[in-house]
């Protein structure tokens, strides 16, 4: 009987160490600082966004076919800069990149805010 009590014993400790890596989300990625997506320029970013962006999020940010409506959102700088660099949904990683993110992030927080 003593045998019948190991397979059980693993099991458990298996699914308590599986829980802990969930629940301490040693995996789970930073979201990047407000601080390292600031110093966009607006107007750059808008060219930018029309060019890689609107053609999923819409002129300006109302919407498109694919991308979700941008204006009056309510996103912050450091969701922008995430969903940027590790894309969200359909959105690939890495439209944009260096100088041209900082803008377009500057620019989508600026029709974000509501």
């Amino acid at each position: 009987m003593g045998r019948a009590w190991r397979p059980i014993l693993v099991g458990v400790a298996v699914a308590a160490g599986t829980f802990a890596l969930a629940q301490a989300q040693v995996f789970e990625p930073d979201v990047p600082a407000a601080s390292a997506v600031s110093g966009g320029d607006v107007e750059r970013g808008k060219i930018v966004f029309e060019r890689s962006c609107a053609s999923c999020h819409g002129s300006g940010g109302e919407g498109g076919s694919i991308g979700p409506r941008l204006v009056a959102a309510g996103i912050d700088a450091a969701a922008v800069s995430a969903a940027v660099q590790r894309g969200r949904g359909v959105m690939p990683a890495g439209l944009v990149s260096g100088g041209e993110e900082a803008d377009v992030v500057a620019y989508v927080v600026s029709i974000s805010t509501p």
